[in-house]
């Protein structure tokens, strides 16, 4: 019988390291998103800590809904920006596993509902159920290997660059049948939002935004920003 090989992980050609964990979590973590009666359902609310850097606890997690950043804190005490996470990521499945402290403090950018899973109890399943497993190795292999851009884009990345490319996920993510060809919709962030998902101060998202504006490519408003130009946009962050 023919040896079959895993799916190649499908590459976003405008995204950044950032969401390289949350395309990886897509591919892979279609049985979990399944899974509904698998671990715990928890909520959190915009603004709240899901877990801190140093801590040590044994769960890790799916996001059904809402977005969640991490950030890790560097030398002078400041926060690095290093993944955002959507609808169908799945994370903090390494310290979960290795029992060794959280390397990175998560939060709740929105409301969000999640799964949590403690590896413990979800054991007998995964036996019975080794392409979940399988799964999970997978993503932490891509997880690993994405790590060394994630921190190299992060450090030296422009903040338009990195504001424009989160708008054009959301608005893809409100709009997963739009094509290079149609406008996005209007993306419901708040200046305030965007810079907490971004780990940058409103006043940076705000220079940025009213940049990026009067260079034709979006418009803003109370609570919203729309993609004016969506083809610009794409071709701004492939060049990127």
């Amino acid at each position: 019988m023919p040896r079959r090989h895993p799916a190649s992980i499908p590459v976003d050609p405008i995204a950044s390291p950032a969401y390289a964990s949350w395309d990886a979590s897509l591919a892979l973590g279609s049985l979990w998103l399944e899974a509904t009666t698998l671990g715990e359902v928890m909520k959190l609310e915009a603004g709240q800590t899901l877990y801190r850097q140093g801590e040590s606890h044994r769960y890790f997690y799916l996001l059904r809904a809402g977005f969640v950043h991490t950030t890790i804190l560097r030398g002078n005490g400041s926060p690095l920006l290093l993944e955002i996470f959507g609808p169908g990521a799945i994370f903090g499945e390494g310290p979960a596993y290795s029992g060794l402290p959280r390397t990175v403090t998560a939060l709740a950018v929105t409301d969000t509902v999640l799964s949590r899973y403690l590896p413990a109890d979800i054991e007998p399943t995964l036996r019975e159920q080794p392409a979940l497993a399988t799964s999970l190795l997978r993503l932490l292999g891509c997880k690993n290997h994405f790590l060394v851009r994630k921190l190299t884009r992060f450090a030296s990345a422009d903040p338009q660059e990195r504001v424009l490319e989160l708008l054009a996920r959301v608005a893809r993510l409100d709009a997963p049948g739009a094509t290079s060809a149609t406008a996005l919709p209007a993306v419901e962030l708040t200046h305030e939002q965007i810079a907490s998902m971004m780990a940058l101060s409103r006043v940076t998202v705000t220079r940025a935004l009213k940049s990026l504006a009067a260079r034709g490519l979006l418009e803003t408003a109370p609570g919203r920003v729309h993609i004016r130009d969506r083809q610009a946009v794409l071709a701004l962050l492939r060049s990127a």
